[in-house]
């Protein structure tokens, strides 16, 4: 159960209702540590059936993968750190619990890392996810679940998986990336999500990004593979073109991906 302090969601459960605390970014200012407990997640019989149904009716035609996903069981904070405990579900797991809306004490709730780069011409990079993800059309930082490539020891390595996803989405290398920083933990939202945003000042023109994700998705597809972003986006680090494009644009947006622009926008 998440510890009710000034930084965790407070959720209070009326058989199947939830009160969510608003998307809340808190400044960080302090070590932000993600611990794997090793332990597994115990859903209820019925629970389990429901899953099992759904994910043989939502992977009729196997388009997705039935792997590791991490549940925050606990997060608190003091004065030396926030502090996130993980225990080990499934995909099947979490994708239930965004489908079908589930915010009751069985559900999914996820920690990830998300990362907004920005170019050296001061440009930020985001996507629209592809309709083969399991948020179509959506807009998003480059980031996403947690692996345990990104173990290290008994932590997760939260920049380690941010570069990890910005190289297998946006086709960004290590070499590309000047500076990876945590700035904000965002809190609250439609699902209890959390996420760790970071900002990723890359040592490339915007024209350099274009041509190199260019390159990248050509090669996917050439293996048969599909890019996870069927667009990328290109928005200028100004107030006028955060506050114009938030306005504007009628596709869904992530529930960190506004307010961290508009937090962005106003360090400029």
């Amino acid at each position: 159960m998440l510890e009710r302090n000034h930084f965790s969601i407070q959720i209070s459960y009326r058989k199947g209702h939830v009160n969510l605390k608003p998307i809340n970014l808190t400044p960080i200012t302090k070590k932000v540590e993600v611990h794997f407990t090793h332990n597994v997640v115990q859903l209820s019989s019925k629970r389990k059936r429901e899953i099992e149904a759904f994910w043989e009716e939502v992977n009729r035609d196997g388009s997705f993968h039935r792997g590791e996903a991490f549940h925050v069981d606990a997060v608190t904070e003091d004065e030396d750190a926030f502090r996130f405990l993980l225990k080990q579900t499934d995909y099947a797991h979490y994708l239930h619990t965004v489908r079908n809306h589930m915010k009751d004490e069985e559900g999914c709730r996820i920690v990830f890392g998300a990362g907004l780069a920005e170019t050296q011409d001061a440009v930020f990079v985001f996507g629209e996810m592809a309709d083969h993800t399991a948020y179509p059309g959506r807009l998003q930082c480059a980031g996403g679940g947690l692996s345990r490539e990104d173990l290290n020891g008994n932590y997760f390595d939260m920049e380690r998986s941010v570069l990890r996803e910005m190289q297998e989405e946006l086709g960004v290398a290590p070499h590309h990336v000047e500076r990876c920083t945590p700035v904000y933990v965002k809190s609250g939202g439609t699902y209890d999500f959390f996420s760790i945003l970071f900002h990723v000042k890359l040592n490339i023109l915007q024209s350099e990004l274009k041509e190199i994700y260019k390159k990248f998705a050509e090669t996917l597809v050439s293996k048969g593979e599909q890019p996870e972003f069927k667009d990328v986006i290109f928005l200028e680090n100004n107030k006028k073109a955060i506050h114009n494009f938030i306005e504007n644009d009628l596709r869904p947006f992530e529930d960190n991906l506004k307010p961290f622009l508009q937090k962005m926008a106003e360090c400029t």
